[in-house]
């Protein structure tokens, strides 16, 4: 009996302490739209972790983090995508990127090679996205 309140006060205890932590900790949450190759679209970037969908009339989306190069507006990324162009492709994303903040508004552009896997060939694509961060 004493060992489960023991163990009820350590539960209780933890999650006091990530709800004090998750409050304190500053999230980097924003919505946007961008253009680009090979699709255009919707984003969510939460963090370092970005998630994009197509809104063209083919099915295309992808994931990446990104990794900030220090105190610059650069970043480099690496990640993937699934394009529904007639035929399924899937690829690994990877490049740099710079973004330029002004809150609550952040204009990026990304450039890097793509490589496809199912034809084993390389893509040099680029987007161009506007976001709002919250």
């Amino acid at each position: 009996m004493k060992k489960n309140k023991e163990n009820k006060a350590i539960k209780y205890a933890l999650a006091v302490a990530l709800c004090v932590f998750s409050v304190g900790a500053k999230a980097n949450t924003g919505v946007g739209l961008f253009v680009g190759e090979p699709f255009w679209g919707l984003e969510f970037k939460h963090n370092d972790i970005r998630f994009n969908v197509s809104l063209d009339d083919q099915f295309g989306l992808g994931a990446n983090k990104s990794f900030q190069v220090s105190n610059t507006p650069l970043y480099l990324f690496v990640g993937g995508q699934y394009i529904d162009r007639n035929t399924h492709y899937m690829a690994v994303t990877s490049g740099i990127g710079a973004e330029l903040r002004v809150k609550p508004m952040g204009f990026y552009i990304d450039v890097g090679p793509n490589l496809y896997l199912d034809e084993m060939q390389f893509e040099l694509e680029a987007k161009a996205g506007l976001r709002v961060y919250f």
